[in-house]
């Protein structure tokens, strides 16, 4: 399973993924999420996107994106998250020295 190492801000909504085989690459989020759903619908928010992290296993998640129920069947908050492996074959691969994304990375 590949790991993300490092995220890269990109508008709107494409991240540049470092993976741990020293790869990057670029995930379109409009492209590889699904529409207008509960959760995507809140990640593709400019103020949302941005607070993208990366977990233990190099996945992406935001906190408190989304909600599950716990035994008591009381909702409760928890993360959305993207699997490593799932942002690897939805991105393209960016060669070194690509200027065009590089210059669009936000800080």
């Amino acid at each position: 399973m590949r790991s993300i190492q490092k995220l890269d801000f990109i508008e709107p909504f494409k991240l540049v993924c470092h993976f741990d085989n020293g790869e990057k690459r670029l995930l379109d989020l409009t492209k590889s999420l699904n529409g207008p759903k509960k959760y995507t619908s809140k990640i593709l928010n400019k103020n949302e996107y941005k607070k993208a992290k990366i977990g233990s296993i190099g996945q992406i998640y935001w906190e408190n994106m989304a909600e599950m129920k716990d035994l008591n069947g009381k909702t409760i908050p928890c993360e959305y998250d993207i699997c490593p492996d799932y942002a690897y074959l939805e991105s393209e691969p960016i060669e070194q020295g690509n200027k065009t994304t590089t210059n669009k990375v936000l800080r």
